[in-house]
């Protein structure tokens, strides 16, 4: 895309984004909470209110291990942004990566992805988007327009919506559930 394009293009974006800057503070959420609400509307209530069950589920441990041995060949950097987002660059191609073990929840990690670019824009920073899912040697671009800006902005007043709730959403089941760390809490 020539320069004055895509300078037009980041404008139109800017204009687009309707929350101030401090609205945008107050609802800045990580990553991980804007993948939950799609996947599971209770899954973001238990995170959001520090049930941590994570840290032994096999499904995550099998995305950590996507992650690290993804792509050794390439060269990317790992950033944590504002105490806030873990993303991956890759170097040389201004490329913003989400490694995923399986597509099994591809809306969710488009969301996730998107949220990075949205909050990468908030901060001047205009980058490309792609999912990754190595097993499958699949890949899928992202890209933030004023669509996709729209759904992230409500995903960021739908989280804050959940977050004050009194107490955790019903839970749909789902054939996901059988791996779920949180399955006890909603299934016993």
């Amino acid at each position: 895309m020539d320069p004055e394009r895509e300078e037009e293009l980041w404008d139109f974006l800017r204009q687009a984004m309707r929350l101030s800057e401090d609205d945008f503070e107050r609802l800045k959420v990580g990553g991980l909470k804007m993948n939950y609400l799609r996947v599971c509307p209770r899954k973001l209530w238990l995170f959001a209110h520090q049930v941590r069950l994570e840290a032994d589920a096999e499904a995550v441990a099998l995305g950590r291990l996507t992650h690290e041995r993804a792509y050794r060949d390439r060269p990317r950097r790992s950033l944590l942004l504002e105490n806030l987002l873990a993303i991956d660059v890759l170097e040389g191609e201004g490329t913003l990566l989400e490694i995923k073990h399986a597509p099994t929840f591809i809306e969710a990690a488009r969301l996730q992805l998107r949220y990075y670019l949205y909050f990468l824009a908030r901060r001047g920073v205009h980058l490309r988007g792609e999912l990754r899912f190595p097993r499958q040697r699949r890949r899928e671009t992202v890209t933030l327009d004023a669509a996709a800006v729209a759904e992230v902005e409500a995903a960021l007043e739908e989280i804050a919506r959940i977050e004050a709730l009194p107490i955790p959403p019903a839970a749909p089941w789902m054939p996901a559930c059988r791996r779920c760390a949180y399955a006890p809490l909603c299934w016993g």
